[in-house]
């Protein structure tokens, strides 16, 4: 069965492209849709709130790498969050391509309390 999304593209095309450019994901969440599939929208939920975390760190990391480098730390810790982001993201894609609709432990929470 064909999921509905947005773009009229497969599930897992849709999650393909709203994972690797995720501010697809942040409009998409916005569009009132009422035929799309809850997993889709699901994942464009959570696509966004990805992509609005990797913003976050990008901001706080070029503060802190202005300010001193004695915050060099807290630059490893962000990168560590991306990095680990990023396989979550990967896991989600492979997921996406066996039919499955794969919620990220942490991040689901905060996209379920974000996007409600």
């Amino acid at each position: 069965m064909k999921k509905k999304s947005i773009m009229g593209l497969e599930f897992k095309w849709e999650v393909l492209l709203v994972y690797i450019v995720g501010i697809l994901g942040f409009i998409f969440s916005f569009m009132k849709d009422k035929e799309v599939d809850k997993d889709v929208k699901f994942q464009y939920n959570q696509s966004a709130t990805i992509w609005i975390i990797y913003v976050i760190i990008n901001i706080l990391t070029r503060i802190l790498i202005r300010v001193s480098l004695g915050f060099l730390f807290f630059t490893w810790i962000f990168a560590l969050v991306e990095l680990v982001l990023l396989v979550f993201v990967i896991i989600t894609i492979v997921k996406a391509f066996s039919d499955e609709s794969y919620e990220i432990p942490v991040i689901s929470d905060l996209t379920k309390s974000i996007w409600k």
